[in-house]
C-alpha cells in the first residue's frame, strides 16, 4: 500500500516526507475503505460493516493537501494477501531494518543519518516497532500477544502452515503460539497446482504425443486451496492481522526496492533488490537469505493468485496457463520458476508430478485446544520440509 502511494509521487516522498501519524491516519483510510466487491463477497457477505467496525473513522492527523492522497472513499482499494509479507520476511528484511533502527537510535557504528532519513527513522520506529495507537485497526498486539514478531509468524503458520525459515538473531528457536488448527497441508496442495499448471503450459501445442494437461485436477486443487484458506478466514479472522503485516512489509520493500535516500546513506547502492538487502544486511551483521531474490520475485504474483483463489475468481483452468486468454498466466510462469529456486526443487522436471489422490489425502485435525508457546528455526517438515530454507 505504501508502494502505491509512492506511485503517484517518488518512494523518498513517502518514506521521509510525513509524520508517523500522518501515515498512521492513511493507513485508517486505506483500511476503510471499500474493497474489490467479489473479494468482499467472497469473504463473506456482511463482513465489509464488520471491516469497518474494526478500525478507526475519525482522522487525527491528515496527509498535506499537496501530497499523494489516500484512495477516494468511492474507490475501491486492496492490499497484498498475508503470502505477501510471508515471502519478504523470508528474506529477513525486517529483521535487517529492525537492527538499522537501532544502530541509528542508540550509536554512530553505521553511516549517520542524513535529515531525510532521519524522518524515515522515526515514522519506522513509531509506526512499526512502538506501541500502535489505541483504537488503531493496527492494534493486533496486547498483554495477550506482545510480541509483534509472534503474531505474524502465528498467523503465517494458520493461513499457509508455514514457519519463518529463520529464528531468532541467535539461532535459536523463535518462541510464539503455535496454532493445535492450521492449514498444515497448504504448501503440498500448492506445489501440486504448479505442478499440474507446468504440466498444462508445456502440453498447450501437443498434438500427435500424449497431452497430460488434467484440467480437472487444477480445478480441483484450485478448490481445496479456496476451502483451506477461506476457512481460516471466518467471520474477519486474520483480516486485521494480516494489514498489519503487509503494511509493514510493504513500508520495508519500498525503502529497499529502490536506490532511496535510505540505503544511499548506508553505502548500499546497488542495480537489484536483493543486492541492496545484502549491503544492507552485511552492514548490521544480520544476513540476507541467500535465496532473496527468489522470495522477492515471488511476493507479488503469489499474492495476486492466492486472492484470485480465495475470491473464486479463477474463471477456469486456462486462466492459470493459457498463453493468449491465460489472466494469470504469467504470474504462475514466475512463481514456478522462482518457488523452484526458492525450494531447491525442480517443479519442472517431468518426473515431480505427485497423484492427486496421494496430496489431497486429509491429515488428521487437531483438537482445537490452547496451543503451547512453542516454535521453529525451520519450515514444516514432511515432502515439504525443504520449502524456502
Amino acid at each position: 500500500m505504501f508502494r502505491q502511494l509512492a506511485a503517484a509521487s517518488s518512494p523518498d516522498e513517502v518514506l521521509t516526507g510525513f509524520r508517523p501519524s500522518q501515515l498512521a491516519e492513511f493507513l485508517e483510510v486505506v483500511w476503510s475503505s471499500p474493497r474489490n466487491p467479489v473479494r468482499q463477497l467472497a469473504l463473506g457477505p456482511e463482513l465489509g460493516l464488520l471491516h469497518d467496525d474494526m478500525g478507526r473513522r475519525d482522522v487525527l492527523d491528515p496527509l498535506p493537501a499537496a501530497a499523494p492522497q489516500p484512495p477516494h472513499p468511492d474507490h475501491e482499494v486492496g492490499w497484498h494477501h498475508l503470502v505477501y509479507a510471508y515471502m519478504l520476511e523470508n528474506t529477513r528484511l525486517v529483521d535487517i531494518f529492525r537492527r538499522v533502527c537501532l544502530e541509528w537510535l542508540t550509536g554512530e557504528r553505521l553511516p549517520l543519518p542524513s535529515q531525510p532519513s532521519q524522518r524515515w527513522l522515526h515514522c519506522t520506529e513509531q509506526l512499526f516497532f512502538g506501541a500502535p495507537w489505541a483504537y488503531s485497526v493496527r492494534a493486533v498486539t496486547s498483554t495477550l500477544r506482545p510480541d509483534a514478531a509472534g503474531v505474524r509468524r502465528n498467523a503465517y503458520y494458520r493461513l499457509l502452515g508455514m514457519d519463518l525459515n529463520h529464528g531468532t538473531d541467535d539461532g535459536q528457536v523463535y518462541p510464539y503460539v503455535k496454532p493445535a488448527v492450521a492449514n498444515r497441508e497448504f504448501a503440498a496442495v500448492f506445489e501440486a497446482l504448479l505442478i499440474e499448471v507446468w504440466k498444462a503450459y508445456v502440453n498447450r501445442f501437443t498434438a500427435v504425443s500424449e497431452n497430460l494437461t488434467d484440467d480437472n485436477a487444477i480445478d480441483t486443487l484450485i478448490r481445496r486451496l479456496r476451502e483451506m484458506l477461506l476457512s481460516r478466514r471466518r467471520a474477519g479472522a486474520l483480516s486485521r492481522e494480516e494489514f498489519d503485516a503487509v503494511t509493514m512489509a510493504s513500508w520495508f520493500h519500498l525503502t529497499v526496492e529502490s536506490n532511496t535516500r535510505v540505503v544511499l546513506d548506508l553505502n548500499a547502492h546497488a542495480s537489484g533488490i536483493a543486492d541492496r538487502l545484502a549491503k544492507i544486511g552485511e552492514l548490521v551483521g544480520v544476513p540476507a537469505h541467500a535465496r532473496s531474490d527468489a522470495y522477492f520475485r515471488l511476493a507479488e504474483p503469489l499474492s495476486m493468485v492466492l486472492i484470485a483463489i480465495e475470491s473464486d475468481d479463477v474463471a477456469s483452468p486456462r486462466d492459470l496457463y493459457d498463453e493468449a486468454t491465460g489472466r494469470f498466466t504469467p504470474e504462475m510462469l514466475e512463481i514456478i520458476t522462482q518457488w523452484s529456486v526458492a525450494t531447491g526443487r525442480n517443479l519442472k522436471d517431468p518426473t515431480a508430478r505427485v497423484p492427486i489422490s496421494n496430496v489431497l489425502r486429509q491429515l488428521p485435525v487437531s483438537p482445537a485446544v490452547s496451543a503451547p508457546v512453542t516454535g521453529t528455526a525451520s519450515p514444516v517438515g514432511g515432502r515439504v520440509g525443504a520449502l524456502l530454507r
